[in-house]
């Protein structure tokens, strides 16, 4: 399983928030996507763009009250996500 969702980077499995995967359409969690991006097999804003969700991912983190360096990760590995890659 990857340890992060491959679209927003959100940790699929964290001490704080528990479990937080995606479901395919049979009820198998996801081993890819978290929750808010992926349900019942499909992504939940199927036409959101890269710069959308850099956007969603910061506002997120400022609202959360990340760490500066914590959030200067987060959004440069988005566009190496499995679902940013070849777009």
């Amino acid at each position: 399983m990857n340890k992060q969702c491959q679209s927003c980077g959100m940790p699929l499995i964290s001490k704080r928030q528990g479990d937080m995967r995606g479901f395919e359409k049979h009820g198998n969690p996801s081993e890819k996507w978290c929750k808010l991006c992926y349900q019942n097999g499909e992504f939940t804003g199927p036409d959101c763009s890269l710069e959308q969700m850099l956007e969603i991912v910061k506002g997120a983190l400022v609202q959360q009250k990340t760490n500066p360096l914590i959030k200067f990760i987060a959004i440069k590995q988005i566009p190496r996500l499995e679902r940013w890659r070849n777009r």
